[in-house]
């Protein structure tokens, strides 16, 4: 990585708040869209968060077919100005690097030494790599109870953060369009990161090829993005990317996505502000 790797950094209090929590509610959901939560015990390095589930469970299934996954620690408490906690999004991976499957368990054993001799070869460890991560803390609220409950939330981690008004221009300039026909491989599994893209019409199938096998990830429609996490991340594409219609597209070129999240992204309705602008320029009616 070189110097325009964004710093994204957590408070020092969530943190600690994150290591202390033992269990957390994991939202997965099938290629199809079934959603499912589960409870699972966890550790983290900082934002980073492990979980472990046997393979042959329907929660590493739908991790494995689709990716995007949300998860919410929370701290009960009957007075709801005593409530804590977190809601993220993300992404899940299941961990097959051996020193970093081992790293993990020896974080599970310090956390839970109940779990000594129960970590056998028969489980997948799972790398949930938060997008964003939103903390709730009631207890530093000075907010009162006027006909409602009123939550404080922070939103304390983003790979979008602030993104002022006078930027709005500059990065509509860095989005270009981009049409291809269906069947087209935009981009494709194990290639470098070299863009960002969000579709502007048209369908994109997101495919998985494993021992010789293709699966289906996830179909993306008009508005929704995809590319950012292997740039950020700087490793090699995870997934085929292949237009399953006529499909019209913004680009961003690797460096100017990890300028722009480095020198402040921008919230995702910042982002989703500026993509509409340039829907509106283009004059472009949804699909359907």
């Amino acid at each position: 990585m070189g110097t325009n790797t964004p710093v994204l950094e957590v408070p020092g209090h969530v943190l600690d708040y994150l290591g202390e929590q033992p269990t957390l509610t994991l939202a997965t959901a099938s290629p199809a869209g079934v959603p499912r939560a589960t409870t699972l015990i966890y550790v983290n390095e900082g934002p980073t968060v492990y979980v472990w589930t046997r393979p042959d469970t329907a929660t590493a299934r739908h991790m494995e077919q689709n990716p995007v996954v949300s998860f919410a620690i929370d701290q009960y408490d009957a007075d709801w100005r005593g409530t804590k906690g977190i809601q993220a999004t993300g992404e899940a991976q299941v961990v097959l690097n051996p020193a970093e499957v081992k790293r993990a368990k020896d974080l599970f054993l310090a956390k839970f030494p109940s779990l000594a001799g129960s970590l056998a070869a028969n489980v997948s460890v799972f790398r949930l790599s938060p997008s964003e991560l939103q903390f709730i803390d009631n207890t530093t609220s000075e907010s009162t109870n006027r006909g409602g409950i009123d939550f404080h939330r922070d939103l304390v981690y983003s790979v979008f953060r602030e993104l002022p008004q006078q930027d709005a221009e500059t990065l509509a300039a860095q989005l270009n369009t981009m049409e291809v026909d269906a069947g087209t491989v935009i981009v494709r599994q194990g290639a470098p990161a070299d863009k960002f893209f969000i579709i502007i019409d048209g369908e994109v199938e997101i495919i998985r090829e494993d021992d010789g096998q293709q699966r289906t990830l996830a179909t993306l429609s008009r508005g929704q993005f995809f590319g950012e996490m292997a740039i950020l991340r700087d490793s090699p594409r995870m997934a085929t990317a292949r237009a399953s219609t006529p499909a019209t597209l913004f680009a961003m070129e690797r460096d100017a996505f990890r300028n722009l999240v480095a020198g402040s992204m921008g919230t995702t309705r910042d982002f989703d502000r500026v993509i509409q602008q340039r829907l509106e320029e283009i004059q472009m009616p949804p699909s359907g």
